[in-house]
């Protein structure tokens, strides 16, 4: 038994370090250059960077981080970013799973919040609670654009459920445009040297409406996952996240995607 448990780990821990060695290999050695490549072909190989199969099978990602947020625009996700608002550090939950649902837990902070502070998106609607008072928000394309962020969006687009066009690059990145509607489009941009997501931008009608600046990627088991985020709303930084740990195991109850769940 002891044997056939380290002969199964060993195996796991040599498909690991194969994976990581294939994104360290310089971009100029490779067989096939990545100018040529579709859209859906720098989406897979992004994928690959970041994990294969297991990125490919992911159904939920709990990620704990702590950082500066823009109170205003938290709440205002969907609606027109406020200006001048004040940036407050908080410990922030971010829940999702691989249907796009979406939900951040803000922790008690003291004095800060009286009651359950978060911010969902059930997967049609958006809102949530700060201090314990529930909020609805009635402009849903920035909700429903913040569950299109999620890693469901990348493994859809591979699998061919969303149509995908590769786009003009920008600096030292490969730009992929994933279409879910004439409206809705969320664009990758894929560095050119590591093949990782450095920043990804929902648009609503043309316009950039969230973007998501991705660094400081580390593995996480077999993945290689960004541990420092940086949101804009409407072009105003919404906040800055240092992320502390993922969990890529547990279970995230169907219920806690709701308005009305609280912790």
């Amino acid at each position: 038994m002891f044997r056939r448990t380290f002969k199964t780990k060993a195996v796991l821990l040599a498909a690991c370090l194969v994976a990581v060695a294939a994104v360290a290999v310089p971009l100029s050695t490779r067989p096939s250059s990545a100018d040529d490549f579709t859209g859906h072909d720098l989406l897979s190989v992004a994928r690959v960077a970041m994990g294969g199969q297991d990125y490919a099978n992911l159904q939920y990602v709990t990620a704990r981080s702590e950082g500066f947020v823009n109170m205003a625009s938290f709440a205002a996700t969907g609606a027109a970013a406020l200006t001048g608002a004040v940036e407050v550090k908080l410990k922030i939950t971010d829940y999702e799973d691989n249907n796009m649902r979406r939900r951040l837990d803000v922790a008690p902070t003291g004095g800060l919040f009286a009651g359950p502070t978060f911010l969902v998106y059930t997967g049609s609607e958006g809102g949530g609670m700060i201090s314990g008072n529930e909020f609805r928000v009635s402009e849903q394309a920035g909700s429903r654009h913040w569950g299109m962020m999620g890693f469901a969006t990348l493994n859809r687009a591979i699998e061919g459920q969303f149509p995908v066009a590769r786009q003009a690059n920008e600096g030292n990145n490969f730009v992929v445009e994933v279409k879910f509607t004439s409206q809705d489009t969320v664009r990758y941009y894929i560095d050119r040297n590591t093949f990782l997501i450095n920043k990804v931008v929902t648009r609503y009608s043309g316009r950039p409406l969230i973007e998501e600046d991705r660094g400081d990627y580390k593995r996480v088991a077999c993945m290689m996952l960004p541990f420092h985020v940086v949101t804009k709303l409407n072009g105003q930084r919404l906040a800055d996240l240092q992320i502390n740990n993922y969990d890529l195991q547990t279970v995230v109850p169907t219920a806690r995607f709701t308005v009305t769940a609280t912790p």
